[in-house]
């Protein structure tokens, strides 16, 4: 018999220095739905997104990732996630979460990586009202006439300080029912995985990091309808003057078609369409080797630049101070 604890991704907190350039980015060129504000945040959704919202941006004195958030199947299922994660020590406790948007109580913990998870449980499905409602019925909006019209979140690619974090994160990971899909290998030595928990090649992706800084984003992904969007966007930023990082070009991981580009805050932000679903039981991973694959398992055909691998960089003195606090307290981290 098969428990899933987890159900699914459901929203990524990142933050900007730039939050009128990097909402103009949002919304304007990829196309997505401003929701709401509260504070310094701004809360931004997809079509497709089937919850309030995918994406909330946060201003802020760097780049990065603050928070991941995934749904647990049930309620039961949150209770027993939390209990894996206190068994690792990692917990940071209840928040009252945002019924205004739809989004009820979580328990939030570090990732051995440095990042800040949260599990929800109580989430209320968003559908559009007025101009906004699709006659496609199961859709929850119309398209925005506007950008890229990006699809829904797709996934997140964290980075691991050091391979101690790396191992450490894919044994709770896999605790907490994530299947690993792929793997990516130098010789004997394992640097990446992409894993998910709902049936999709991979919804977390988590590589080492030689940079020895916790809690960094590589970047955050979201799905178009077609895989024409992809050339779509790769004019428009190069008419608008954004920094493309990599593509248009086919994943030899996950088969997936992909364009990279640095929004103006800095975080590196993917497109992607394609991939595939599995779906198999007894999958056993997929495992590349750069000494035998090259770089074909990033790019099959196509190209990324330098910048690329460095991904949402953020010096030492430009963590956020509370995942600097907790990286020292939870995971004794030297930051």
């Amino acid at each position: 018999m098969v428990n899933k604890i987890l159900s699914q991704l459901v929203n990524v907190e990142v933050v900007t220095p730039k939050i009128d350039d990097t909402l103009w980015f949002f919304k304007d060129i990829l196309g997505l739905n401003e929701i709401g504000r509260k504070g310094r945040s701004v809360y931004l959704r997809g079509w497709e997104d089937w919850y309030t919202y995918s994406l909330k941006v946060t201003e802020s004195d760097t780049a990065g990732v603050r928070e991941i958030t995934w749904r647990a199947y049930s309620e039961q299922d949150l209770m027993e996630a939390v209990k894996i994660i206190n068994s690792y020590g990692l917990g940071l406790g209840w928040d009252d979460g945002e019924p205004d948007m739809g989004v009820g109580k979580g328990y939030k913990f570090v990732l051995p990586s440095g990042q800040i998870g949260k599990i929800v449980w109580d989430l209320k499905l968003w559908r559009a009202s007025g101009n906004l409602r699709s006659g496609y019925k199961a859709r929850p909006m119309k398209k925005l006439p506007q950008g890229m019209q990006a699809k829904d979140l797709s996934h997140i690619f964290i980075f691991a300080y050091n391979d101690s974090a790396l191992a450490k994160s894919i044994e709770l990971l896999k605790k907490l029912t994530f299947k690993v899909n792929e793997i990516l290998k130098e010789g004997d030595h394992t640097i990446a995985y992409w894993m998910a928990v709902n049936g999709t090649a991979h919804d977390l992706a988590i590589s080492l990091d030689p940079s020895g800084v916790p809690g960094r984003l590589n970047h955050v992904t979201f799905n178009v309808d077609y895989a024409d969007d992809l050339l779509r966007a790769a004019d428009a930023y190069s008419d608008y003057g954004l920094e493309i990082v990599g593509g248009p070009l086919r994943h030899g991981i996950t088969d997936s078609h992909s364009l990279y580009v640095k929004e103006p805050g800095g975080n590196i932000i993917e497109l992607l369409h394609g991939g595939y679903i599995n779906t198999v039981p007894d999958w056993e991973p997929v495992v590349w080797d750069t000494k035998e694959d090259e770089n074909r398992w990033l790019y099959y055909w196509g190209h990324v630049t330098e910048a690329f691998w460095n991904g949402s960089p953020i010096p030492p003195n430009k963590v956020l101070d509370e995942i600097k606090e907790i990286a020292r307290q939870k995971l004794g981290a030297k930051i």
